[in-house]
């Protein structure tokens, strides 16, 4: 494999099928708020075309901990998830329902 090459799908592309498939979609809905999280860091993330190390000097942390925030193995605050928000140029809005 030449080193330019790139093994799999890119993670827009993979959120795309995704999306298309009504499993998902049903898993998503029932999935808990911290998997719905990680789900749409991940998807702001690629959408802006940033490695997890660039959102991580981003935002002020290490590309581990954006890892395990995109795997759901790490505990988030709302002072982290409006760093995240802010180097993703994203509104941060959380309510009770």
């Amino acid at each position: 494999m030449k080193a330019k090459e790139k093994a799999g799908l890119a993670l827009e592309e993979v959120f795309r099928l995704s999306q298309e498939d009504p499993r998902w979609k049903a898993a998503y809905a029932r999935a808990d708020i911290e998997v719905q999280v990680a789900i749409d860091i991940a998807k702001a993330r690629a959408a802006a075309k940033l490695t997890q190390e660039e959102l991580a000097k981003a935002v002020g942390t290490t590309q581990s901990v954006i890892s395990r925030i995109e795997r759901v193995d790490q505990n988030l605050t709302i002072q982290t998830l409006s760093r995240i928000a802010g180097a993703l140029r994203r509104s941060l809005v959380v309510e009770f329902r």
